[in-house]
């Protein structure tokens, strides 16, 4: 009897060690993906950079206006290359709630409204630094970029479209210098280490942006006239102050 209750305390022994290795080894786990490794993904993010061309993705666009609990939902396609070492050509297309498109390219800007054949034409050639700035903050962004320019906390998050991924919140270093000058959160793939979802808040306190990426295609082969704006028979352009 001695020995038959030794042995089972011994087993229960080894298996009580058992489970704490394991539970140690989960925490552990659990720790590291709380935790990444700044330096990996910043390291990760310039290579990429180095490497991106473009995309094609779908994508989701939701303005927040906390004082009237206001939540506006468009969605659409979008198409972006690098056309210069510092500048990206962009083709919105949003179909819901309905048509309406931005094309961008050097420093003009146009809003395509097909249901009243109007072009909105704005030239933002006094402002092109904000304008590629903005543009480059979420298309090929670089890790170093991003640490010249802001405070990061690197956090973990859930999935995004299906990627995991690696959540940023990006305080600007000095506000009154920088061209993107509001705080914002972004989520970066770890396969691909890009952005796929970015949310930038206003200057009114809840007020957000968010824009979420799915079906991304990395560097596609672009079709000949993919950005140019293909406007009915009769649209007038008109250019609008601001």
């Amino acid at each position: 009897m001695t020995n038959s209750r030794g042995n089972r305390n011994q087993t229960a022994a080894v298996s009580q060690k058992v489970s704490l290795r394991i539970i140690a080894i989960v925490s552990l786990a659990a720790t590291l993906h709380a935790a990444p490794n700044p330096d990996t993904v910043l390291a990760n993010m310039d290579a990429a950079a180095t490497a991106w061309k473009g995309m094609r993705a779908r994508v989701e666009h939701v303005r927040y206006m906390a004082l009237v609990d206001d939540r506006r939902v468009e969605s659409g396609r979008i198409a972006v290359r690098r056309s210069g070492p510092s500048a990206v050509e962009l083709l919105l297309a949003f179909d819901a709630p309905y048509p309406y498109f931005i094309a961008s390219r050097d420093a003009m800007v146009e809003r395509y409204k097909p249901m009243t054949k109007t072009v909105e034409e704005y030239d933002l050639s006094k402002a092109r630094d904000k304008l590629e700035n903005a543009l480059l903050l979420g298309f090929g962004t670089a890790g170093s970029y991003l640490k010249e320019h802001y405070e990061i906390s690197f956090e973990s998050s859930d999935p995004v479209s299906a990627h995991p991924v690696v959540k940023l919140g990006l305080q600007p270093r000095n506000p009154a210098a920088e061209t993107n000058n509001r705080p914002l959160e972004m989520w970066i793939s770890t396969k691909t280490w890009q952005p796929v979802q970015q949310k930038v808040y206003d200057a009114s306190p809840g007020d957000y942006r968010l824009q979420s990426y799915s079906e991304i295609e990395l560097n596609p082969v672009f079709k000949r006239n993919e950005f140019k704006l293909n406007l009915k028979r009769g649209t007038k352009r008109v250019r609008p102050q601001f």
